[in-house]
């Protein structure tokens, strides 16, 4: 593999510390249908990830799989160097998925604050979000 001259070499978790999260070999099947087929990756902390694919691709099955919401028939989920069973997952993930909307005029504090209370987050936590996104406009 060519090295660029002056471009940094991406830094892998290995080196630094313990991946935030990561998913080894994540398999989810639905009788005959493989929806998720051995998926791996890491997010570092700080680190922003998004999934992009066409509908049908397995983005929602791996979000609720990784959030512990279906089973995985095989993989596992690894948080800060400790693998995570799905019933801890709550503690440290919190998963909103888009088909559960607020009405328009619906403040976010409301929203947050009820989806605070499923995952037994704090109002100081949730106030700290707000502030951190700046969210308190809208």
């Amino acid at each position: 593999m060519r090295r660029c001259s002056g471009v940094p070499r991406p830094v892998l978790p290995h080196e630094d510390g313990p991946a935030l999260l990561r998913t080894e070999g994540l398999t989810k099947q639905y009788g005959r249908q493989t929806a998720l087929d051995r998926v791996s990756f890491f997010a570092a902390p700080g680190e922003v990830l998004g999934l992009i694919g066409p509908n049908g691709s397995g983005k929602t099955t791996l979000l609720e799989t990784v959030a512990g919401l279906l089973p995985a028939d095989a993989g596992r989920i690894v948080w800060k160097g400790q693998i995570l069973p799905a019933g801890c997952r709550r503690k440290v993930m919190f998963y909103l998925p888009d088909g559960i909307r607020p009405y328009q005029d619906q403040p976010v504090a409301r929203v947050l604050s009820f989806f605070a209370a499923v995952y037994q987050r704090s109002s100081e936590h949730i106030a700290n979000i707000i502030s951190a996104l700046s969210l308190t406009p809208i």
